[in-house]
């Protein structure tokens, strides 16, 4: 009876807490949280004093300068050392969780805490609990504990695409810190360019870092054209281990990744006796992935090693990350060398040359006492257990490693690629593609449901990356990152962590108005209302949906034909119903003007006969890529480049689906449009049929080799139901991006005339 009553009791504090962290300003939201009465002021200069053990030893080393940094950069706090009457207390915390510590707020402040990261973490809690006002600083009283929850917590950056300098890189490491991440992944090498100053190859830098021209606007622009501008950039080795040094400081690890062996055309623009043409080619200036890979002969293994020596004297820490995605097999299956390195090693394919490729390498790291990391192709041809994964295409790959018994970092683009799309409207900024919404980071879980406890325990952590072919200026990097990056910190550090909207109302109160102290150039895309649009009877509605129920909007609808722009105010959550026509095809743009911020947001609809009707799909589309039913007849035509949300996507050969008018019409013609970026493994169809039912009669139409994006039908028939069949390859064809992969079909609406 007497532990059915403690248990009682703890589970009540349990709630107690649980419910007051939803009132805690800290992200990541700390594991316990409770506010107590009334709050205390803090001087401009702080007394803080270390606990000394029975020994007269200081329990730990306190870096003094790191944190008055902290302080004095957040809220013009110093800090000074005394032996008696402290502001702030430390004390050494035993037989606590791995990198914990609490914060007890009351006449003053004492800091228990496991370990110097710790401390370090407790510091970045306390600036976020410190509030000003008229230019004093206050707390208010409360008690806090806290521990992260996965090891890996990590932010990567692409410094090939586009080079960031010293002091950018740094910022961005300041900011990692302040929301508690740990690991930096640095993007060193890639095709557009080498960065890093390796001592015994001088053309690398001299010739790798260097390219003559860049493509502008998308990679799918059509027709492509480039600037002339000679563009790079590198680090110096002093450089490097400046930064490392600093990361440190913060106590961030940095994993270097030195691409390998894709992704090497600036290392062999340098070097070309390494590939297996020994063409010479210059730096592309032109995004994707290139034929021209390192070969797998002896001679470019002592190459990769002697250019890893110097990187293990760069980076202290234990993993090195070797990329190993993308990785082309048409130069290896023309290759004399590696063919032979095939047979004499008895390989089946240059599948398994790819696995003897990275187990080469591996061998040599674990000589060194490293450990390799790579993206999930390493999986492909055989993987020792040593080696760890990062899971970029969705979760399979890191599932499939934890099984057998690799570690995983898991990454996925569906929620982890932060060079995609975050809000809807035309007005971001040029992107890759997709959408990854604020709201969708903060899903994130680096556990998939499909893996037992046992298989789950190899999970490491998660990891946002950052390509940067679209993002030249730290500006852009920081729009791109925040706030992003702090819906990944909550996912990565809390053990339970609060529903999206209280999340949302702590960022917004609590942490914009600290970046924007920062000088951060954050995205305000998640302040503008969610525009949801819902199939009606007789057309489409369309809702604001915004945290303010009360917040009104200006809406101004612009109309093709010219006349004036009609004015009207809508409130939060009310529908704005849109009648489709009968007969004629309308377009009008609208613009939702926040009263309360200022802020707008815009909508193109294109009117038909067939908005918003009902669509059966007897093919599913892919989960990524089903934002909402009425996707294929809501008006809207996806924005070119791309933005994932305006489209459906399809991963399979076939795609069959259904429109059901409800009551015969009268079809003169049938628009589909669709999306070609092959880039991205997205291709046109090879075959549509359509099939329309009149008087027990089905009438097909059909259409081969379709080499356009918009694709018309001229029907002329009286139909209830429209039957859509849409087939593409069964695989993508060699020597095409995406080789040997199932092709995507993407289709954004079908306009009904």
């Amino acid at each position: 009876m007497k532990q059915v009553v403690l248990l009682f009791v703890f589970c009540f504090i349990a709630v107690q807490f649980y419910g007051q962290i939803n009132l805690c300003p800290v992200l990541p939201s700390p594991v316990v949280y409770q506010k107590g009465n009334g709050s205390i002021s803090i001087p401009k200069e702080i007394a803080i004093q270390q606990k000394i053990n029975k020994s007269g030893n200081r329990i730990s080393r306190l870096d003094l300068e790191q944190i008055n940094l902290l302080l004095k950069s957040s809220h013009d706090i110093s800090i000074i050392e005394v032996d008696k009457h402290p502001f702030i207390l430390l004390q050494k915390s035993l037989n606590v969780p791995k990198d914990f510590y609490s914060i007890n707020i009351h006449e003053h402040i004492i800091i228990s805490y496991s370990n110097e990261r710790a401390l370090f973490y407790a510091f970045q809690s306390l600036i976020q609990l410190i509030q000003t006002k008229n230019d004093i600083n206050f707390i208010d009283k409360a008690f806090l504990q806290d521990y992260p929850k996965f090891e890996w917590r990590g932010l990567h950056l692409d410094v090939s695409r586009h080079f960031f300098t010293v002091n950018e890189v740094k910022k961005y490491i300041d900011l990692m810190a302040r929301y508690k991440f740990n690991t930096f992944h640095w993007h060193l090498t890639d095709d557009q360019g080498w960065r890093i100053e390796i001592k015994a190859f001088p053309r690398l830098t001299s010739i790798g870092a260097w390219r003559d021209s860049t493509i502008e606007n998308h990679y799918n622009s059509s027709p492509r054209t480039y600037d002339s501008k000679r563009y790079g950039g590198f680090y110096s080795q002093e450089d490097i281990k400046q930064i490392v040094s600093y990361a440190s400081d913060r106590h961030i690890n940095i994993v270097p990744e030195i691409e390998m062996p894709g992704h090497s055309r600036a290392a062999l623009a340098a070097y070309p006796e390494y590939s297996c043409t020994g063409s010479q080619n210059n730096v592309p200036g032109v995004w994707g992935v290139f034929e021209d890979i390192y070969c797998t002969k002896e001679e470019t293994f002592t190459f990769i090693e002697n250019i890893l020596d110097e990187v293990l004297e760069l980076f202290p820490g234990k993993f090195i990350h070797i990329g190993g995605d993308e990785v082309p097999k048409t130069r290896w299956k023309k290759c004399h060398e590696c063919q032979e390195v095939i047979t004499s090693n008895k390989l089946r394919n240059e599948s398994e040359l790819q696995s003897f490729f990275v187990q080469k390498i591996e061998q040599y790291l674990t000589k060194k006492n490293r450990k390799l990391i790579g993206w999930d192709e390493i999986l492909e041809g055989g993987l020792s257990s040593e080696s760890t994964v990062m899971s970029w295409r969705g979760t399979k790959g890191g599932i499939e490693a934890c099984r057998q018994g690799n570690y995983v970092v898991m990454s996925p683009g569906s929620h982890c690629y932060f060079d995609h799309y975050q809000g809807k409207s035309r007005d971001e900024p040029l992107a890759i593609g997709g959408y990854t919404p604020l709201q969708k980071v903060y899903e994130f879980n680096p556990i998939p449901n499909e893996l037992d406890v046992s298989e789950a325990s190899y999970i490491l952590g998660g990891q946002a990356n950052l390509w940067t072919e679209y993002i030249s200026s730290m500006d852009h990097l920081e729009y791109m990152t925040y706030p992003r990056a702090i819906a990944l910190s909550q996912a990565l550090w809390c053990s339970s962590k609060p529903n999206f909207e209280t999340f949302f109302n702590i960022l917004s109160n609590n942490h914009f108005s600290a970046l924007d102290a920062l000088n951060v150039n954050y995205s305000k895309t998640s302040l503008k209302p969610v525009i949801q649009i819902t199939s009606e009877k007789t057309g489409i509605g369309i809702e604001l949906q915004s945290e303010d129920e009360n917040e009104e909007f200006e809406t101004i609808v612009h109309s093709k034909n010219g006349k004036a722009p009609m004015k009207f105010s809508i409130q939060s959550n009310e529908l704005l119903l849109i009648n489709r026509t009968k007969n004629s095809r309308k377009e009008n743009s609208y613009r939702f003007k926040s009263k309360k911020t200022g802020i707008s947001t815009h909508l193109k609809i294109s009117n038909h006969i067939g908005l918003g009707y009902p669509i059966q799909y007897k093919t599913r589309p892919n989960a990524q890529y089903n934002y909402s039913p009425t996707v294929l007849l809501d008006g809207q035509y996806g924005a070119r480049p791309w933005r994932g949300h305006q489209w459906i996507g399809f991963d399979t050969s076939a795609i069959l689906f259904e429109i059901d008018l409800q009551k015969k019409k009268r079809i003169r013609q049938i628009e589909l449009s669709f999306l070609e970026s092959n880039g991205s493994w997205i291709y046109l169809p090879k075959q549509i049929t359509i099939i329309v039912s009149k008087r027990k009669r089905n009438f097909e139409f059909t259409m081969n080799q379709i080499l356009t994006e918009k694709v018309k039908f001229d029907i002329g028939k009286r139909t209830k139901k429209i039957s859509f069949k849409i087939e593409n390859e069964i695989v993508i064809p060699d020597e095409k991006p995406g080789a040997g992969q199932h092709p995507w079909t993407f289709i954004d609406e079908i306009l009904l005339n």
